[in-house]
């Protein structure tokens, strides 16, 4: 998230958003944003949707799965043109 914001002139001035979105729940998701300082949205997604939808399920074993970290470009008509994905979460 803070890799992201150092970066956020630069998607700025590319007429690019970006938007974070986590399995926290919204209220977590304001206390992050106000403690990083971020310029962007960080949405909440508690029953993984949209985690599910781009395959990012991260099942960890006796504990509640999160999302992997992932970053992906998607432009104005909704395709993905980008995307870089990891294996560790941490």
């Amino acid at each position: 998230l803070q890799g992201l914001q150092r970066r956020l002139n630069d998607f700025q001035s590319r007429n690019t958003d970006v938007v974070a979105v986590v399995v926290d729940p919204v209220e977590r998701n304001a206390e992050v944003a106000d403690e990083l300082v971020l310029g962007y949205r960080i949405l909440a997604d508690p029953e993984l949707k949209v985690i599910d939808a781009y395959g990012l399920r991260h099942e960890r074993e006796g504990d509640t799965p999160i999302a992997r970290p992932a970053t992906f470009l998607i432009d104005a008509q909704g395709v993905v043109r980008w995307r870089e994905l990891t294996d560790n979460y941490r």
